[in-house]
């Protein structure tokens, strides 16, 4: 019996269009500026370095990933955390105007759920509204029309050794960027390319090499995590991310998730956290909160299902006040629905779930 291809995981090298597909374009203001990073991270403390902002108090989720809030600690600032309930809303509290200097902004998995009328205060008190669009960049309305400076990378959405970018809506970035980082990008691009190459050739490639090539994938990302900058993106992966197929990976995305929200188990052991697609909404992943999140993860693996864990919690991140974000770490899985895949992945991803909480 053939063995079924693992869904998921780390995404091979891009099928591109031979035209632009003007997306940044787009998001850029004429009296704006746009840089293309390594990474979002990498636009944050950008952000942050232009800003040159002296009060340096920030307002960021209790739930968020540990490099999300690195630049703000690298940029000297002082962090106030913010409760993200279960569906995945900040919980804003009025006080924290006076606080404050910068609010930190985001939309989870696609889905933006947060109260813009809080958003719109922040900027009539002079607060600095910095969206990290990461998760929602191709939803239409994944940025805030408040947003002083749009933040994020493409590296959960397409194939792309170096996927960071900054926009800043109104006048020039200041900071001067520093030369990409050779050694983290050709780790990772060595990692796709070997990745495409068993997905057009099957059995070409033999699992100890996918596995090893696995393995230099993850320390990449480490290897970022110790050095990370205003770290400029090299010319490829610019490429990559003005020719990818736009258009074409949202539509398709959208049909996944709405196909797996349409088969997946009807159990309070494994609850989707957005149970309705919105016409605004192109999901990154589909997000569930799972009562025996590990066990399932594991389950899935021996299926043949990637599935990734966003986030460990971070030595920086604070939910001794945050109930609910602390649960969210404890119980969130994502599960694959991007490009790469169509309506029988999704149902074989429903099923496997189904027969895990049938157990």
């Amino acid at each position: 019996m053939a063995v079924r291809p693992m869904l998921g995981g780390y995404f091979e090298t891009e099928d591109l269009s031979p035209t632009e597909n003007g997306f940044f374009a787009q998001l850029t203001p004429s009296d704006g500026d746009l840089r293309f990073l390594m990474s979002g991270r990498c636009g944050i403390l950008c952000a942050l370095e232009d800003l040159a902002d002296s009060k340096r108090v920030a307002y960021v989720p209790a739930y968020t990933c540990g490099t999300v809030l690195a630049p703000y600690a690298k940029a000297g600032y002082r962090l106030k955390f913010y409760e993200v309930d279960r569906t995945m809303a900040p919980v804003w509290e009025e006080s924290a105007l006076d606080e404050i200097s910068v609010l930190n902004l985001c939309g989870y998995y696609g889905f933006s759920r947060y109260d813009p009328a809080f958003v719109r205060r922040c900027k009539e008190r002079g607060i600095c509204v910095l969206q990290d669009t990461t998760h929602s960049i191709l939803s239409s309305d994944g940025i805030a029309p408040e947003a002083d400076y749009i933040t994020g990378s493409l590296r959960k959405w397409i194939g792309v050794p170096s996927g960071g970018f900054l926009i800043k809506r109104k006048g020039q970035l200041s900071p001067k960027l520093l030369p990409c980082h050779d050694q983290h990008l050709e780790m990772r691009r060595g990692a796709m390319v070997l990745k495409k190459k068993s997905v057009e050739e099957p059995g070409s490639v033999p699992q100890a090499e996918l596995d090893e090539a696995a393995v230099t994938f993850r320390q990449a990302e480490m290897l970022l995590r110790q050095m990370f900058d205003c770290y400029e993106s090299d010319t490829e992966s610019i490429h990559i991310m003005t020719h990818f197929p736009l258009e074409q990976h949202r539509q398709r995305r959208r049909e996944n998730y709405q196909r797996l929200l349409e088969a997946f188990p009807q159990t309070p052991a494994c609850v989707p956290v957005f149970p309705v697609l919105d016409p605004a909404t192109v999901p990154s992943h589909f997000t569930v909160l799972a009562e025996r999140r590990d066990a399932l993860q594991d389950f899935l693996k021996e299926e043949g299902i990637h599935t990734t864990a966003y986030w460990g919690k971070s030595p920086l991140a604070d939910t001794s006040r945050c109930p609910q974000a602390q649960y969210i770490y404890d119980h969130v899985l994502s599960l694959p629905c991007d490009q790469r895949y169509g309506p029988a992945e999704m149902e074989r991803i429903a099923a496997a779930v189904g027969r895990f909480c049938d157990r």
